[in-house]
């Protein structure tokens, strides 16, 4: 009784696969745009850093007026500030930064008459180039390049007894810590090193808006934040990186404006307005 049941089960669904399948059609994407980026927390402000938006995916159906979005994308991300002119105290330097992520976001769209469709969605980006620059020079910190890593602060010396400070984000506690634990230091800088890496992994939320101009053409503007800081780094009062007065979560915050090609779209409302008729 049992087996008849699942063929009788296999056999419905076989039946049925084909009207399924003729009904949901999905649609390939291509997309070209570009970005206007800055880095939250960095001390430079402003969406100055221009990069480079580009990939496929794929929309899958879920109703008539609902889709998921399956992306695979190449995203330059970063700051910009042209020169120290523009600057505040705690960071008197021409800076260039550029962050070259290969990105898979998934998104949920809600379409209203094939016209207009609003997305929500989050995404992964694995960092896979980074170039930092302070007045054209590559940045470093007592000598060391910036590469990728934890993005967290670290003691300068090894010691297993030596408190956690990773994930310190106030500078008052920071120094009472190194106070405590090393009475003549001076400066903090002495005893902590700056960060000097980027964590690999971003996790970013994603806000969409489409916008249909021509049969299988789109425009679309994106806002994607950071869910998790990019890294932690310490600021100084001045120049002579002495006296450092905070300590700053960066975050990526990004703008882009895109073009979407949709294949299959023609085919798929066709199938849609059959499947309301009850073809």
């Amino acid at each position: 009784m049992k087996k008849l049941s699942i063929i009788a089960l296999l056999l419905a669904f076989t039946m049925a696969a084909p009207s399924l399948l003729h009904a949901q059609i999905i649609k390939g994407e291509v997309f070209v745009g570009g970005n206007a980026s800055q880095v939250d927390g960095d001390e430079c402000f402003g969406f100055k850093k221009f990069g480079v938006h580009a990939g496929a995916g794929a929309l899958i159906p879920l109703t008539s007026w609902m889709d998921v979005g399956l992306e695979v994308l190449f995203n330059q991300k970063g700051a910009y500030k042209r020169n120290a002119i523009t600057s505040n105290s705690t960071f008197p330097y021409a800076y260039n930064l550029r962050l070259n992520y290969a990105e898979i976001p998934v998104m949920i769209y809600l379409t209203d008459k094939d016209a207009v469709s609003v997305g929500l969605g989050v995404s992964y980006g694995r960092l896979v180039g980074l170039t930092e620059l302070k007045d054209g020079e590559p940045f470093e910190y007592d000598g060391v390049g910036i590469g990728v890593g934890d993005g967290q602060l670290h003691w300068k010396q090894e010691d297993d007894n030596l408190p956690d400070i990773s994930q310190i984000t106030d500078i008052n506690e920071l120094n009472e810590i190194v106070v405590k634990r090393y009475p003549d230091a001076i400066y903090i800088s002495e005893k902590v090193a700056n960060s000097n890496t980027y964590r690999p992994h971003d996790f970013s939320i994603c806000a969409d808006l489409r916008f249909r101009i021509w049969e299988g053409i789109h425009a679309e503007l994106r806002y994607q934040y950071s869910l998790r800081p990019i890294r932690h780094r310490m600021f100084y009062e001045d120049s002579s990186l002495i006296l450092a007065n905070q300590i700053r979560t960066q975050y990526n915050n990004n703008i882009t404006l895109r073009v979407v090609y949709l294949f299959n779209e023609h085919r798929a409302n066709a199938n849609k307005e059959a499947s309301k008729k009850g073809q």
